[in-house]
């Protein structure tokens, strides 16, 4: 299973357990995302703590949705992340639209 979600509060942690890198993965991460956008949940955390890899086919995802979800009052968040994704994500300048929260597992 690529992710798992838990409703913490208003927010939901969707921790992702395997590296994002092709295109199964990612339309697996679309799937988890669109179903919770579909519930009608606003505020998600991604939680990134578990994998080391993040491709085109996963950031293309995250920002198709954090469109989709700001246009419905929500937001999309990123729990605090080390390495390399830390890395991607300053390379790639996402921490600049999408905020770093700590929300406890």
């Amino acid at each position: 299973m690529l992710t798992s979600a838990k409703k913490i509060g208003n927010k939901v942690l969707l921790k992702v357990h395997e590296n994002i890198a092709d295109m199964k993965t990612g339309e697996e991460f679309k799937a988890a995302l669109m179903e919770l956008y579909n519930k009608g949940e606003k505020e998600i955390v991604l939680d990134f703590g578990n994998i080391n890899l993040i491709t085109s086919h996963g950031i293309g995802k995250i920002l198709m949705f954090y469109k989709r979800f700001k246009e419905v009052g929500g937001n999309i968040y990123v729990a605090p992340m080390r390495g390399s994704m830390r890395e991607i994500f300053e390379t790639l300048m996402l921490d600049n639209i999408i905020p770093e929260i700590n929300i406890g597992d």
